[in-house]
């Protein structure tokens, strides 16, 4: 190709990117679209990308989405509640301080999240607690992805059963955990249970998936980051895969393509982002960066010889 032809592609191309945008970024989610019965879509501490996670108005947006399922993480007070939070102490995600299994339930009430996108439109937002969670999940038929972190003591897991076990949509509940003694006990407990095993940033063992399947567990909750010869080795062992944390479309494409049963994402899903108007200016920028992306893909596509 000349140079002067080039030049003359490019300023077709951007002339009819500039007419196209608006309607690609319209679009552009809609484009990636999981058919029903494959790949479901999970949000990451609720729809994290337009209100603070594992919050209730999270929870909400993933709800007014088109989320399969919504992630959380608990943790236990001092008096036996079960919360939402991330962390073993309130710190980094509260305006208080202190170890939430050293605090009571009332004691963290007086605190107010102060960290998450968009925080500024949820003066005095509070922790939530599991049922809370579970109330809005079901409000919106969204599947409750409950984290036990790995520091949880077993010696609670009748607990965590007994809220599950109240609940009429038990049914629709998933559990997962890096706490390879929470996995086992919880399955022992509540058997019906999906219960995941959470795999880190690391390539993980065959032991690892042995220790899934002899333990009866669902699946495997394995990260973004493991190879695809790992991915295939979980699959064809039998067990289900959710994969965590995707939020970009070239790595959710590759996880559907490997056959993958969700993906955990803060920001990805089928329709376009609820939030403020920065926010919204960041997702049509990367709208705009996508569209340019494929364009020139298919300006300077070559048929080379194989």
């Amino acid at each position: 190709m000349t140079m002067k032809k080039t030049i003359s592609v490019l300023l077709t191309a951007l002339l009819l990117l500039g007419l196209s945008v608006p309607a690609f970024a319209a679009s552009v989610y809609e484009s990636y679209r999981i058919p029903s019965g494959s790949m479901r879509m999970i949000a990451h501490t609720g729809y994290s990308a337009v209100a603070p996670g594992n919050t209730i108005p999270a929870y909400e947006a993933a709800g007014k989405s088109d989320f399969w399922g919504a992630e959380c993480d608990i943790q236990r007070t001092k008096d036996g509640v079960w919360i939402l939070m991330h962390n073993d102490t309130v710190d980094d995600m509260t305006d208080g301080t202190g170890t939430v299994s050293e605090l009571t339930y009332a004691e963290i009430m007086e605190f107010n999240v102060d960290v998450g996108n968009d925080i500024e439109s949820y003066p005095g937002l509070k922790i939530a607690t599991l049922e809370e969670y579970l109330d809005v999940c079901k409000q919106y038929g969204l599947h409750p992805v409950i984290e036990i972190k790995a520091n949880a003591d077993p010696a609670y897991m009748n607990e965590v059963v007994e809220i599950l076990s109240a609940r009429e949509e038990k049914d629709m509940f998933v559990v997962i955990s890096f706490g390879r003694e929470i996995c086992v006990c919880i399955k022992e407990l509540m058997p019906e249970l999906p219960v995941y095993y959470l795999i880190g940033f690391e390539n993980v063992s065959q032991e690892d998936i042995d220790f899934a399947v002899e333990n009866h567990l669902d699946g495997m909750d394995i990260h973004v980051f493991l190879p695809d010869d790992y991915v295939n080795a979980v699959k064809a062992s039998g067990l289900d895969i959710i994969v965590w944390t995707i939020d970009d479309l070239d790595n959710a494409e590759r996880f559907y393509k490997l056959g993958v049963n969700a993906i955990t994402s803060n920001s990805l899903t089928q329709e376009q982002p609820q939030g403020n108007l920065f926010q919204k200016m960041i997702w049509w920028l990367r709208d705009i960066f996508a569209c340019i992306k494929s364009c020139f893909s298919n300006i300077f596509k070559t048929n080379c010889p194989s």
